[in-house]
């Protein structure tokens, strides 16, 4: 490893533009996958707040966020008169665009009880819950964009609603939610007797799963799911909407580091070919060498991990505190699955220059 220090120090701007490169290279990674995973957590924050209710939805309707449901109101009757279920919450929720001052977002608006409070906001940055009609609750980062304060009076569709409270963790991907009264939403979204979905609490002694079979068995035009299954629909759209391009772009980051060490490595190895001939002429065997390569390639990996890995680690908070709606989450296991590719890169950078000292003819110490 000492000689790998030497040969590389001999080369400092060389060392570092690779270090550099090779930080990028883990740094676009880092980012990628934790957009990947922040992204697919916070998309189901609504419904993994829902208290593991049973989601009653219309039958063909397997997710949130690409499907709209419709249900009879007065199911809920129905639903109430069967053993297993404990409670049933009636939720009015439908994608639409928000208009303030000219700004188009596109943004989830959500009816709900406010007596009972369930399907409504679940952490308030500020103000206080909706509890009559003509109020609202904004998402924080969605009044934030467009300059909202309490008290401000905002469109939603097509009434106007004063802000009484902004909502925490109400955010993903460009999507934010919007949260109403019942009654104001079923006008706002031409719902008539109708709702979106039921939330049901298990009756005591029952589990989730068998409340959604006696759903299923005992309200005719009705299906329910777990919350589990819910949420896990619901990021499987996701992932297949983000999933690709990002595995592309940390595909490519990987190349990239590969190429860098690879290529540094090989002109550090090109430039000593005399030097590893006259140490193979004095007998120095060829695994010294190797070890000697190698060393060079981890103390590029090495620095351009702890580079890039920093970075990321800082990149996540950053991109939060100044985007809000795109969560970046860079888990231990994420950095631990980076550093063993990182060595991976490394291995592979360093298979041609291996390939070259291997091969070296001891007369070439004699060829300067």
């Amino acid at each position: 490893m000492i000689v790998a220090v030497k040969n590389l120090a001999a080369e400092r701007t060389r060392l570092l533009l690779s270090v550099f490169g090779v930080g990028f290279a883990v740094l676009l990674v880092l980012v990628m996958a934790g957009i990947f995973v922040g992204t697919t957590r916070q998309v189901t924050t609504y419904i993994d707040h829902s208290r593991n209710a049973v989601w009653v939805v219309q039958p063909g309707v397997s997710q949130m966020f690409r499907a709209v449901s419709w249900l009879p109101a007065g199911d809920e009757r129905t639903l109430s008169a069967l053993p297993e279920v404990g409670s049933a919450d009636p939720i009015l929720g439908q994608p639409s665009d928000f208009v303030h001052h000219g700004e188009q977002t596109a943004y989830f608006v959500l009816g709900y009880d406010t007596a009972t409070g369930v399907g409504g906001p679940w952490s308030l940055a500020q103000g206080r819950n909706v509890d009559r009609p003509g109020e609202v609750v904004l998402d924080r980062i969605l009044a934030d964009k467009n300059g909202i304060r309490l008290d401000d009076t905002v469109r939603i569709v097509d009434g106007d609603f004063t802000v009484v409270g902004l909502s925490n963790q109400t955010a993903a991907l460009g999507n934010f939610y919007a949260f109403v009264s019942q009654p104001d939403a079923a006008r706002l979204l031409r719902a008539g007797d109708r709702v979106s979905y039921f939330l049901v609490q298990p009756a005591p002694g029952y589990t989730p799963e068998q409340a959604v079979q006696a759903i299923r068995d005992g309200v005719p035009g009705a299906d329910a799911l777990t919350s589990a299954e819910f949420a896990q629909n619901s990021r499987d759209i996701i992932i297949s909407m983000i999933g690709r391009p990002l595995k592309a772009m940390i595909a490519i980051a990987a190349l990239v580091g590969v190429a860098l060490i690879g290529l540094t490595v090989l002109a550090a190895t090109n430039e000593q070919m005399a030097d590893f001939g006259v140490l193979r002429a004095v007998g120095v065997r060829p695994v010294q060498l190797v070890r000697a390569v190698l060393g060079q390639a981890a103390l590029i990996a090495a620095l351009g991990y702890l580079v890039g890995a920093a970075l990321a680690y800082a990149a996540q908070f950053l991109i939060r505190d100044r985007l809000g709606d795109v969560t970046i989450a860079v888990t231990p296991v994420m950095l631990a699955g980076m550093a063993l590719a990182t060595a991976v890169m490394a291995g592979l950078g360093s298979l041609l220059p291996l390939r070259r000292v291997t091969r070296i003819d001891p007369a070439v110490a004699f060829r300067r």
